[in-house]
Parts: structure tokens; C-alpha cells; sequence
């Protein structure tokens, strides 16, 4: 009887080790129904903490779902702009996190942190970039830092905007705006009483660009040079992000170049298109941090009060590519100059349909040709205005964008 006893004895003593052995393999996971969901940045109860690089991310959404505490899966996306489906009454999202990705899931294994939460980490290779992730997850809060990178395009690197010449160089060609507008109609511009000049669109807002028509007197200075005043260069980094070395407009007299935060603006390409990619909520955090500088009795804010409505209403094709990336043409001369621009059939074609809406507008065009007669520098070219919608509504082809050369062969 007592062998009796001491094997069940025994036995007992070995179950119980044996129990707490598995307990301590198998240690208290945080439950997964605690911290499963969606998680933004402006959600107090599923806090998002995300980061791309160094630099804080907002406007975006982080899906964490597991069935078993030990893997998991994460879906970035753009959370909804609240502003931008306000206006167009729809649902507009911002881009999602990774450039040229509207969604992007990643397949974590999970290890246990405490009876809290869960820590992940690892990388994820796939069209054409690496991302390294690490991240927490607990009740109420998703902590995620990812740093991507990107295969080298033809992009890849700094490019330098194209200086403004001199402005007594009558021979020059190349300048930092890059305009080509054509139309099946012409301008007449009355060069001195009865001498008209016939001039092709494109020549005309050339023109315009290069002449001194911002401030007054010897400070006056064209689009062109206020433009080199204001932005030295663009780098097109492998992490997919653009920074633009710029300088305040109040410096123009002695410009103070900066770099732009990182994930501000990013980008990809994609058959052999350029999309770029907003950071809406934080650009226009800085936009509602300007103040205006009309003065009392200051036409163009009664300009402004005209082209406003039109502008908004043609936020609905906008926002998509808000939302989805602006489609930009770029293109290489024989010596490497990059071309960047928004030709019609993108953005292009958006701005060209808003000018044709406001120049057809007998308001708008009056106050336009009200504000040339009272700059002595283009006084001389207001009647030309007047010829604008015929201009516009004949016109074949529109781009506008920017010339840079590549900052190595400088």
C-alpha cells in the first residue's frame, strides 16, 4: 500500500512540474480581441503612432487583426480627408503609406509584451522596394515605424531649377517655367498705336512670365526670378521622398536656402509617369497658419472672391489625384535637362478647363484686365486679355511645369 502511495505521490509531483513547465513555454498573451481594429492618428481610443523614416505621419490608417497572438496582419491605408469628401460629397481618402500603394499588408509574426500587447518587426520585399518595419500594439494604442526603400529610377538623385538670365539678355531661351501653349487662335498685341504684333499663345505667356511685373520699380521682378529666389532644388531620394531646397518669399533679396520636411511630399513612378503623393492634412495645417496680405481697398481680393467659387467647383476632379497621386509628365533633352509638367491630359487638362470657365467669365476677365491696366509693366498687354477665352477655347495643346538641371554635371 505505502508503493501505492508513493507512486501517486510521484505522479502527482510530476503533472504538477510538468504543468509549470508548459506555463512558463507558454506565457500569458495579451487578449487579441483588446487589440484588434483600425487605428488613425486622430482616433483617441485607437491611437496611431506612426512614423516613415523620422518623419510623423498623419491622415493615415493602420488595420491590425490577428486570430491567434502569434502572427498577424497589418493593411496601411489613407484614412478619410474629412475636409476634401466635405467638399465634394464623397468619400476621398488620403494616399496610403507606402508611394504608389493605396494599400499595403504586412504578414508580422507577433511576440508577446507582457500581458499588454505585442511587439513586431521584420521587412517586406516587393514591387521594387524594401520596407523594414517595427511596431507595438496594445489596448488602445499601434506604435509603427517603417523606412522604405526604393530602386533607383532615372529620377534618383538632386536636380537643380534652371537659373534665370539676365534680364538684358535678349537670347535667351531657357528659362525655369516651362510653358508650351498652343491654340488655333492668336494673340494681336499693339506694340505701338497702329502696329499690332501677332503673337502664338505660347509666346505670349512666355512673355508674361519674363517680364517684371511683381513689385514695383527697380525691385519689380518676373515670375521666373521670383521662382529662383524661392527654390534652388528637388531631390528625388530612394526613400520615396521629395525634398526641396527652398527659401522663404519674405528673403528674396538674399535668399536663405532650407530642406522641406520629409513626408511632405512623396513619389513613384509608374509607366513612365511621375505621381506625386500630399501630405493634404499637413500642408494645409501650414496654409491655415498664413495670414493675408491684402491691403484695405485691394482689387485682387475682390479677384480672389470671383475665382473662388469656380476653383471649388472643380474639386472633384482634383481630389482624386489628391488621393491617388498627380499624374506629372517628365522628359530629358540631349544634355540631360529634366522637364517636369502637368500636360492636359492630367492635371493639365484640370487647370486648362478652370481657365476656361474663368476667362469666360465676364466678371473675372474685367477685374483680370482692371488689375493689367493698373501695372505699368503690363499695361500695354491689357487689351490682349480680352482675346483670352477665344485663345482658350481654340486651344490644342497645354503644359506648364518646371526645368532642372541635374545637380552632378553642375
Amino acid at each position: 500500500m505505502k508503493k501505492n502511495w508513493l507512486t501517486l505521490f510521484a505522479l502527482a509531483c510530476s503533472v504538477a512540474l510538468f504543468t509549470a513547465c508548459s506555463d512558463d513555454d507558454e506565457p500569458a498573451r495579451a487578449s487579441v480581441d483588446t487589440v484588434n481594429g483600425t487605428y488613425t492618428s486622430t482616433d483617441t481610443e485607437k491611437q496611431l503612432a506612426l512614423t516613415y523614416g523620422d518623419a510623423v505621419m498623419t491622415g493615415k490608417s493602420v488595420t491590425f487583426n490577428s486570430a491567434d497572438g502569434q502572427s498577424a496582419t497589418i493593411t496601411l491605408t489613407g484614412a478619410q480627408n474629412s475636409l476634401l469628401s466635405g467638399l465634394t460629397g464623397q468619400t476621398v481618402n488620403n494616399p496610403g503609406v507606402i508611394p504608389g500603394e493605396a494599400s499595403t499588408t504586412l504578414n508580422v509574426t507577433l511576440v508577446p509584451q507582457g500581458e499588454t500587447g505585442y511587439t513586431f518587426s521584420g521587412t517586406d520585399d516587393s514591387n521594387d522596394r524594401t520596407v523594414a518595419y517595427t511596431g507595438s500594439v496594445e489596448a488602445g494604442k499601434l506604435t509603427l515605424d517603417v523606412d522604405v526603400t526604393f530602386a533607383s529610377n532615372e529620377l534618383t538623385g538632386t536636380w537643380n531649377l534652371v537659373p534665370t538670365p539676365p534680364a538684358d539678355d535678349p537670347s535667351a531661351t531657357l528659362y525655369p517655367i516651362y510653358a508650351n501653349w498652343e491654340s488655333d487662335v492668336k494673340f494681336f498685341v499693339e506694340v505701338y498705336p497702329g502696329w499690332n504684333m501677332e503673337l502664338e499663345a505660347s509666346q505670349l505667356l512666355n512673355l508674361a512670365l519674363r517680364m517684371p511685373i511683381i513689385g514695383e520699380g527697380d525691385a519689380a521682378q518676373s515670375v521666373n526670378q521670383m521662382l529662383s529666389a524661392v527654390l534652388q532644388s528637388v531631390t528625388f531620394g530612394t526613400d520615396g521622398n521629395v525634398i526641396a531646397s527652398y527659401s522663404d518669399a519674405a528673403d528674396v533679396a538674399s535668399p536663405s536656402w532650407q530642406n522641406s520636411p520629409a513626408g511632405m511630399v512623396q513619389y513613384c513612378v509608374k509607366n513612365g509617369q511621375l505621381l506625386v503623393y500630399l501630405d493634404i492634412d499637413k500642408i494645409m495645417a501650414l496654409a491655415s497658419g498664413g495670414t493675408s496680405t491684402l491691403a484695405d481697398g485691394d482689387s485682387s481680393g475682390d479677384l480672389l472672391t470671383l475665382l473662388l467659387p469656380t476653383l471649388l467647383s472643380h474639386i472633384g476632379e482634383i481630389a482624386p489625384m489628391l488621393s491617388q497621386g498627380i499624374p506629372l509628365d517628365y522628359g530629358f533633352d540631349d544634355n540631360g535637362m529634366l522637364t517636369v509638367s502637368m500636360g492636359q491630359d492630367g492635371l493639365g487638362g484640370v487647370v486648362l478647363g478652370i481657365l476656361k470657365e474663368l476667362m469666360n467669365n465676364e466678371a473675372v476677365l474685367a477685374a483680370l484686365v482692371e488689375q493689367a491696366k493698373n501695372n505699368p509693366t503690363f499695361a500695354s498687354y491689357a487689351d490682349a486679355l480680352t482675346q483670352i477665352p477665344d485663345v482658350l477655347n481654340s486651344t490644342t495643346n497645354f503644359a506648364i511645369g518646371l526645368n532642372f538641371n541635374p545637380a552632378s554635371a553642375e
